[in-house]
């Protein structure tokens, strides 16, 4: 039996929330966590983290923005999955090589404008494989794995870069591998990069200077972090070259 099933979201625009969460008949078997952040605006992880260190009873639990919609029966999707690894719909590995480093994206998701405009299908080499890190929009994981390691969000990391942080401290602490699996969602969002996140990512670098291996952000070429990011790298997303490289070196 696959038990409980929390959705956890930290929530600012209700409209956006409703639409996505409250109101979507796939998520009515689940239990709604809603971290009402309209008045003091706090860093996600502060919310994420207090709501961590309540929870009792255990089971999955989903991460997700206000914005993200759910669109299948995500227990059949977690049923009989390994509770010892972190899960998301999307994410990049870092392959290293001896002269260039290789970024590959995995998993699939759709975005489109808050207005639902101009969707697409962002998708990766593989949808379900092993992976550095996810995108914030959604991670899951089993609250006996958190409660096993103590697992907490870095409240340093405000609005970007805390899941990325929390699936490589995971590795790097506690050799916690995180995987795509294959959701059928949409973000509402198409995501920007700016001062704070910047601010973000010259942190992780400094936190993962010395780690095991080199990690990446889903978005942007460069925007790497831990071991050597002086050495070139390319990012392959779901052309044939790409593919190529990567299924002969599996």
């Amino acid at each position: 039996m696959i038990g409980k099933i929390y959705m956890v979201s930290v929530v600012r625009d209700y409209g956006m929330y409703s639409r996505c969460v409250l109101d979507n008949p796939f998520c009515r078997s689940l239990s709604i966590v809603t971290l009402d952040n309209r008045e003091e605006n706090l860093g996600i992880p502060f919310r994420y983290n207090r709501f961590l260190d309540s929870v009792e009873e255990d089971g999955w639990i989903v991460f997700c923005h206000e914005d993200w919609m759910l669109e299948c029966d995500i227990s059949s999707v977690l049923d009989g999955l390994d509770k010892n690894c972190l899960y998301g719909p999307v994410g990049v590995f870092v392959e290293e090589g001896g002269r260039r480093d290789f970024i590959f994206m995995h998993g699939e998701v759709r975005h489109c404008s808050k207005e639902g405009e101009s969707p697409r299908t962002v998708y990766g080499i593989e949808t379900s494989a092993r992976v550095d890190c996810f995108d914030c929009q959604c991670l899951i994981v089993h609250s006996s794995l958190v409660k096993r390691y103590g697992l907490r969000f870095d409240q340093n990391l405000l609005f970007d870069m805390y899941v990325e942080d929390f699936c490589v401290n995971a590795f790097e602490k506690y050799g916690v591998v995180s995987r795509t699996i294959k959701i059928e969602c949409t973000h509402f969002s198409r995501g920007s990069i700016n001062a704070r996140f910047h601010s973000s990512l010259d942190y992780v670098r400094e936190k993962y200077k010395g780690g095991k291996k080199r990690y990446a952000t889903i978005v942007g070429r460069h925007n790497t972090f831990g071991r050597n990011i002086d050495k070139p790298v390319s990012k392959y997303r779901d052309n044939l070259l790409g593919k190529v490289w990567y299924r002969l070196n599996k």
